[in-house]
């Protein structure tokens, strides 16, 4: 063998050895994690931490317990508390090896799990706290059933529990969290929203971008928002303030909407609907309740089973369009601009009191019926020239068509 030779083999073996040593290196965990069990009160406890070095994405399920994660860390750090009431530490332990805790970085994701080895943990509880850093661009957070609460992150959030609460706060980017069955509750998001819970209230402080919730029975509190969509099973649902168009469907609650930039489209089987002001136009059916719109800017579509009509236009010649105000028993008053040109066809089929009664002259008037059977009555003309159609009618019921300025 030349000396060349020789070289050339203890390179290759320098080289192959440094590649393995690396290996060994980059293998080696890039965290640390310690563990300790006492005593609290009537139980026991095994609390683990650990810390792992920031990355782009954070991952985080458990199969039991709560799940909170916070965006206020350098890097990600961990706590994770198991209780146990069990009657000696021996047997605490034992539930505790049932539920491993593990932590990792996989490609550019920190990763922290809690995996159940068996389910016989009736007497065992966890609580994972994850800190973690503000400007993390993706956390997806998911427990079986506990709560979970995510706060301080800049980027975007995926979450599910199985039927547990729901918390969120200062959240910058979108948003799409789902509940089997819990309570849900957001402070400020920046970016648009997606909220389903199986059967719990939904309150939202204020969403910057557009808002949809789904739940199967719960009342929903929103304090602002984008466009938004509401849909509950059977629950009220209070609106404060939407920058768009506003959806709203529930099977049964009442509806209390404040202001509303764009148009308005909503629906209860059986509960009373007041608007503050809509800058669209309004559609409203209900199944059996009261109806109070004020300050519509286009016109209004509005049907309810059973329930007085208040209505307030405030739109321009130009901005008004036809409108339909039915109720088969109640009555219904509507306030029109002295100057809005109009087409008004109003009709009452069994009235009661004056019938029909107007600010505005021009409206020509008409009955039907006897001393001894139902009253039906009729209106009908131009207000200031004409315009778009205005149909009011109430089965069982007064008209009353006033001057609002």
């Amino acid at each position: 063998m030349t000396l060349g030779t020789n070289r050339q083999t203890a390179s290759a073996w320098r080289r192959r050895a440094w590649a393995a040593a690396a290996l060994i290196l980059f293998a080696a965990p890039l965290w640390s994690q310690t563990s300790r069990v006492f005593r609290e009160g009537n139980a026991w406890i095994e609390e683990t931490t650990g810390t792992l070095p920031a990355a782009r994405e954070f991952r985080a399920f458990t199969e039991v317990g709560s799940l909170q994660v916070q965006g206020i860390a350098p890097e990600v750090k961990y706590v994770v508390r198991k209780k146990s009431t069990a009657d000696t530490e021996e047997a605490a332990r034992r539930q505790f090896d049932q539920l491993r805790v593990t932590a990792s970085k996989v490609g550019d994701a920190v990763v922290v799990e809690g995996r159940l080895l068996s389910y016989n943990v009736s007497r065992m509880a966890a609580e994972f706290a994850v800190q973690i850093p503000r400007m993390t661009q993706l956390v997806k957070a998911e427990t079986r059933g506990g709560a979970l609460a995510l706060t301080s992150i800049q980027g975007k959030v995926l979450g599910l529990t199985g039927g547990g609460t729901v918390k969120l706060d200062d959240i910058g980017g979108a948003v799409k969290v789902i509940s089997g069955g819990g309570a849900m509750e957001a402070g400020n998001v920046y970016a648009d929203v997606f909220l389903q819970s199986g059967g719990g209230a939904v309150s939202v402080e204020h969403v910057h971008g557009q808002l949809m919730v789904k739940t199967g029975g719960g009342k929903v509190r929103i304090g602002a928002a984008g466009p938004t969509t509401i849909e509950t099973g059977a629950g009220n649902i209070e609106v404060g303030r939407c920058e768009g168009d506003l959806h709203a469907n529930t099977g049964g609650g009442n509806l209390n909407l404040g202001d509303v930039m764009g148009s308005v489209e909503v629906e209860t089987g059986g509960g009373s609907v007041k608007l503050g002001s809509s800058q669209g136009y309004v559609k409203v059916e209900t199944g059996g309740g009261n109806v109070e719109l004020w300050k519509v800017a286009q016109g209004a579509h509005v049907e309810t089973g059973m329930g007085a009509i208040t209505t307030q236009f405030v739109g321009g010649r130009n901005q008004f369009r036809e409108s339909y105000l039915h109720t088969a028993s109640g009555n219904v008053t509507v306030y029109l601009p002295r100057d809005l040109g109009v087409n008004i066809h109003a009709s009452t089929e069994m009235y009661t009191g004056a019938g029909i009664r107007t600010d505005f002259p021009g409206l020509g008037m008409s009955s039907e019926g006897g001393q001894w059977g139902p009253k039906s009555m009729f209106a009908e003309g131009a207000l200031n020239g004409g315009g778009p159609v205005l149909r009011v009618r109430t089965t069982i019921g007064q008209i009353e068509i006033k001057r609002w300025q």
